[in-house]
């Protein structure tokens, strides 16, 4: 399908249905149906839009606007366009890039932020000769050809797969081809990425000599507060292609975990941090309550008040709520033995306080929740100030 957004038509392919949306961002090269295998191995209940960018595939390609800020602004207004309410960003290596700029932004109905080996959003500081030799990559299948074998993929593709990359990477716009490895992989987009205020997943293949795991650790995680990692085996920088049916799991699994907003209760353990969150997040101070055994207690911020009980809890969130705080708990470990789980999370949480600069406060919380008869997972005992 074609859409018009920031002045461009571009072309988005659009499946599934459901009150969650995964929009899919694809690499330096690639396009909409790079997403192809990955969107077909995901529930139907998840709709799922993968967009070609400017001067890729079947979109516009104008001769300029191919720096990040501009590549998130053609997204933020896709996503408008196409009417999304809840959203998670699936961002691949430029992409990714790409969509940690948009997340920074905390856009209206943004929901998570998975991110497959993206490119860091410091920025890569690259010799000349690496960028020539990068602008040349994908002037001719024989150069493709060479750049998949030896630098993008671990795991051989299939035949007709591989044909799809090579006519990909040969059809994109030349100033597109051209733009990220002399100046849009450089820049430095990261300024406001503590403004991440979603779950966020990084996805990094074990083999990957473009974004390997070493520097996802070394310089993604370390910018986005409370991401988690997971390493796919036996695969290069192509995760999509290479992996599709892992790729996908990964992100199911991310977006069942962390809810993202649309369940409102949690029957698994590792499900209670992201619906508090939703629930604190969206002011529904019901909702807050309902993840409260009626018996529960909780350490206050002074670190010596505790309130026990419905009435007590729902008086102190009254008081946070009139903050306007907006709450990200990233879990860290969860132990669980039939009824009874301990959580340990790393929480950030900004408040907005009335006639007040924005308020950032960060700690480790230790958590215990129960069972309860219906098989909803409820917090018994939340301490947010950790071990101290």
């Amino acid at each position: 399908m074609k859409i018009t957004a920031n002045g461009l038509t571009l072309h988005a392919d659009d499946s599934g249905s459901g009150p969650l949306a995964l929009v899919f961002l694809h690499y330096w090269g690639g396009t909409a149906r790079t997403w192809h295998p990955v969107m077909a191995a995901l529930p139907a209940n998840l709709r799922k839009v993968a967009l070609d960018a400017r001067g890729w595939g079947q979109s516009d390609r104008p001769d300029d606007g191919y720096d990040i800020a501009t590549m998130a602004d053609d997204v933020e207004a896709a996503v408008a366009a196409l009417g999304l309410e809840r959203y998670v960003l699936v961002g691949h290596s430029m992409g990714g890039k790409v969509a940690q700029l948009l997340a920074s932004r905390r856009p209206g109905g943004l929901a998570g932020l998975v991110l497959v080996a993206p490119s860091p959003a410091e920025g890569k500081s690259l010799p000349q000769p690496e960028r020539d030799g990068m602008a040349a990559a994908y002037a001719a299948p024989e150069s493709v050809g060479w750049t998949i074998d030896n630098v993008l993929t671990e795991r051989a593709l299939s035949p007709a797969m591989r044909d799809q990359v090579i006519a990909d990477s040969l059809g994109g716009a030349d100033a597109a081809k051209q733009f990220w490895p002399h100046a849009a992989i450089s820049e430095d987009v990261s300024a406001d990425l503590a403004q991440i205020d979603v779950p966020v997943q990084v996805i990094g293949g074990q083999h990957d000599k473009v974004d390997g795991v070493d520097m996802l650790r070394r310089l993604v995680l370390p910018s986005l507060s409370g991401a988690t990692m997971q390493t796919l085996p036996d695969v290069g920088h192509l995760i999509p292609l290479e992996a599709p049916q892992a790729l996908a799991s990964a992100i199911a699994e991310f977006v069942d975990t962390e809810c993202s907003g649309v369940c409102r209760t949690a029957t698994r353990p590792e499900q209670v941090p992201a619906v508090f969150d939703a629930a604190i997040n969206r002011g529904d101070l019901d909702a807050v309550m309902s993840l409260f055994h009626p018996e529960a207690i909780m350490r206050m911020q002074d670190g010596r008040t505790i309130a026990e009980g419905h009435g007590e809890l729902r008086d102190a969130f009254v008081r946070l709520m009139a903050a306007g705080p907006k709450l990200r708990n990233g879990v860290r470990r969860v132990i669980a033995s039939g009824d009874i789980a301990l959580l340990l999370l790393d929480w950030t949480i900004r408040l907005t306080p009335p006639d007040q600069e924005e308020i950032v406060e960060t700690g480790v919380a230790t958590q215990v929740a129960e069972r309860n008869a219906d098989g909803v997972w409820q917090l018994r005992i939340s301490n947010p100030l950790g071990i101290d």
